[in-house]
């Protein structure tokens, strides 16, 4: 898999930092995990280009860990690289929206823009991890 994260902003934290880049660290076995932190200039896209583009927002489908896995599995063997962007603290511009791909949510409830970064990112190593059938995640 070759997965990229694309924060709207900075991450400032850094317990968040440290504990993103743990998972980063460990999902190297299953596969490429690229962090981009950026803030968008008007006019300028946040998406790479030839990614299918997953969009994190509260009004996207909710799906269960194994279910997320699935889907990255499927992504990637349809469109190849993947992209997914976490908004800002006050969500996404409508050109963002716009060119999303999928809307993906974690849920109704809202959390901090860095609280889904790192939920994001330790989702994809749960992911790889089902994938490749490790014991990580337990049901």
């Amino acid at each position: 898999m070759r997965i990229t994260v694309i924060q709207n902003g900075k991450i400032r934290d850094k317990h968040v930092i440290a504990l993103r880049d743990e998972y980063v660290k460990r999902f190297k076995r299953y596969g490429t995990l690229k962090l981009i932190e950026k803030e968008p200039k008007k006019g300028q896209s946040l998406w790479p280009n030839n990614a299918w583009r997953v969009l994190l927002d509260e009004r996207g489908s909710v799906l269960t860990s194994p279910e997320f896995a699935k889907q990255l599995d499927t992504w990637t063997m349809h469109h190849g690289d993947i992209a997914l962007c976490v908004g800002e603290a006050y969500g996404h511009d409508q050109a963002t929206k716009n060119e999303a791909d999928y809307v993906l949510s974690f849920g109704s409830m809202v959390m901090p823009h860095q609280l889904a970064h790192l939920f994001l990112v330790e989702q994809i190593y749960r992911a790889g991890s089902i994938l490749a059938g490790s014991r990580y995640h337990h049901e």
